[in-house]
């Protein structure tokens, strides 16, 4: 049994794959990207995100409700699981957002957007 609060697993474990995807280096300006002459493209407003809901059996919690809020409590969006228990919501693009069930589960997850489509690594938990 997990002693800590599923949201702050989920932290230290994004924070874990951040600090790994960010690598080394050094500040030689040789290694920096250069800016590219190119035009770029419109950035996304709103990108996809996937994810999970399981119950307290550790399986798919299917039909249930995930709510998308900004991190001062603005809902944006409501998504449901499958019969897999797996999500597909649309969320604000590079944004703070805060996914937790409508059921009583015991957390949330809180997480940065990018401009891309996304994944979230842990489940929701829900009790029922």
């Amino acid at each position: 049994m997990i002693n800590q609060p599923l949201h702050m697993l989920v932290l230290a474990m994004l924070s874990s794959l951040l600090m790994t995807a960010c690598g080394g280096g050094g500040n030689d300006a040789a290694e920096r990207p250069q800016a590219s002459t190119t035009s770029a493209a419109p950035l996304a407003v709103n990108v996809q995100l996937e994810g999970c809901v399981v119950n307290s059996e550790w399986m798919g919690a299917r039909d249930t409700a995930v709510h998308v809020r900004t991190v001062d409590g603005r809902m944006v969006g409501t998504a449901f699981t499958n019969r897999q228990g797996v999500f597909v919501a649309t969320v604000p693009a590079r944004s703070t957002i805060v996914l937790d069930t409508a059921a009583d589960g015991p957390g949330e997850i809180v997480l940065n957007t990018g401009s891309g489509s996304l994944s979230v690594a842990a489940c929701l938990r829900t009790d029922l």
